[in-house]
This record gives structure tokens, sequence and C-alpha cells, in this order.
């Protein structure tokens, strides 16, 4: 029991390691490529990654008609949550989305609530949620109040990465419900089904890009394609099957600071009272949510 535990939470640093780097990676990424070639690109090296994996496992990509409908849907919220961060990443600080990102974990619950059959909501869940949308808005306040003047550089891509923590809860909970095919199959067909449409798309709407191998867009490309999306994705859904997605959410009290830290050493960007005092108050709520996790349910 103890050796689960402790693997479970190294599992868990790991995923903040791995989705934490992504929003610094993206601001090197961009310099070069754009949203679509970027996460086609990183689509692409993960599909290769775990379908070898597959292969020397001596597996094949699933059958059935059921099992490729939620491959379809694990596999679109892939790409659109890794094109809603791309997107935004060119209006915001790695700071700033990487906070954005940390409200993940309240729209889990909500989600888990309707879909997971032990993850109910209760009072105490319900209040950490209030919080936590109470830090949401202190974080967005100063925008929200000059919503004319900042609606593309600040609003529009502060939206597209809470909704892009919103697919992730998505995925995190049709992981846990989906047919039980195996942890490799998963991973491949859904890849296999990312990429396929954001190849498809990038190159109707930009056309082929320009690589240069020893770049360092493509370097950071290539590192977010074999960590942050082959690697994150095989933690991610051997976690959530091991030991939940309340318990995956968890990378959210850590993975703003993390952002936060990687942002101001490597970036140099900074961060105001408004923001940190909203990040705070965001965690502080997802804190209280977990107090609320050991309580039985009572919001049915």
């Amino acid at each position: 029991m103890k050796n689960s535990f402790l693997i479970n939470w190294f599992y868990l640093s790991l995923l903040v390691i791995f989705w934490g780097s992504t929003f610094a990676l993206t601001k090197y990424a961009l310099v070069d490529y754009s949203p679509l070639w970027i996460v086609a690109i990183r689509l692409v090296i993960g599909f290769i990654i775990i379908y070898s994996i597959l292969l020397i496992k001596g597996e094949r990509l699933p059958r059935g008609y059921e099992n490729w409908l939620w491959l379809f849907l694990v596999g679109m919220t892939a790409f659109v949550p890794f094109y809603l961060i791309c997107w935004g990443t060119i209006y915001l600080d790695t700071t700033m989305g990487g906070i954005l990102f940390g409200i993940g974990p309240l729209f889990t619950l909500i989600a888990a609530h309707f879909l997971v059959k032990d993850e109910k909501l209760n009072f105490i869940k319900f209040f950490g949620i209030i919080f936590g949308f109470i830090g949401l808005y202190t974080l967005l306040s100063q925008d929200i109040a000059n919503i004319d003047e900042s609606l593309l550089n600040n609003i529009l891509p502060q939206i597209a990465i809470l909704l892009a923590a919103i697919g992730y809860s998505v995925q995190n909970i049709a992981v846990n419900i989906m047919p039980n095919i195996s942890l490799m199959q998963k991973t491949s067909g859904s890849f296999l089904i990312g990429s396929s449409i954001a190849i498809i798309i990038a190159i109707f709407a930009e056309g082929p890009p320009s690589i240069t191998l020893l770049d360092i867009s493509f370097i950071s490309v290539l590192i977010m394609g074999i960590f942050s999306t082959a690697m994150a994705s095989i933690v991610m859904f051997n976690l959530t099957k091991k030991a939940g997605p309340t318990f995956v959410s968890l990378t959210h009290y850590v993975l703003p600071i993390y952002v936060v830290v990687i942002g101001t050493l490597f970036l140099r960007e900074t961060l105001d009272f408004t923001q940190i005092l909203g990040m705070v108050i965001i965690i502080f709520g997802i804190i209280i949510t977990r107090f609320g996790s050991k309580k039985p349910k009572i919001i049915n």
C-alpha cells in the first residue's frame, strides 16, 4: 500500500514536469511554427513512439466500432486542447497560461459528478469549486473591467486556455470510463486520430512546414512530442486507471507554481499582485475540494 502511494505521487510529479514544461517550450516553438503545425508534429511524434511500443509488446490497434468512437473523443481532446494552448500562448505569458490551466481540477470534479460513480460532489467539494471560481474571477478581473481594449490580446486567449483545461478534464474522465482496452491501445489509437486530423487541417490551411532539425523551435516540438505528449499520456492514462481522475487532477496544485518558476527563470516573465492572489485562491479552492473527497456524497 505504501509503495503504491509513493509510486502514484512519483507519477504525478512526472506529469507536472511534462505538462508544465509545455508552456515554455511552446514559446520557443512559436518562433518558427504555427500552432497547427506544433500540434500536428508533436502528435505525430507521440503516435510513432506509442505505436512502436505497442508493436514491441505484441499488441495491435483495437478493433470495434465502440472502441473507435471513444478513441475519436480522446483523440479530439488531445488535438483541440493542444491547439488552444498554442494559440493562447501567442498572446499570453506562460505564467498566466499555467495559472489558468490550473483551474482544471474544478472542471474535472464537475464532470466526474455526472460521469463517474464514485466521484460525486458534496457540499465541501461544492464550496471549494465556488472558491476556485472566485480565484478565477480575481485573476481575470482587470481584463474583464477593460474587455473592449483587451478582447483579443487577453480575454480570448484566456478563454482558450480555460477551454483547454476543460478538454483535458473531459479526456481524464473519458479514459476512466471507456471500454477496457489496453493502455497502449488507448494511447496509440487516440494519437492516430488526433495526429491525422491535425495534419490534414494544417496542410489544407497552411501548406507543409519548413523543418530544420537542429533549430531550437523544432527541438522544442520534439521534446513536447516525446515527453509532454507520449510519455505524459502513458503516465496519465495509467495513473487515471489506478488512482482515479480526481487524483490525477492534483497535478494542478503544483503545475501553476512550476510554470511560474520556469517562466520567471527562463523567459524573464513577471506576475502582478492580482495574478498571484488569483493563483493562491484557486489552489486553496482545490485544496478544499480534496478535503471534500474524503467526505460522503450529499449532492445527487
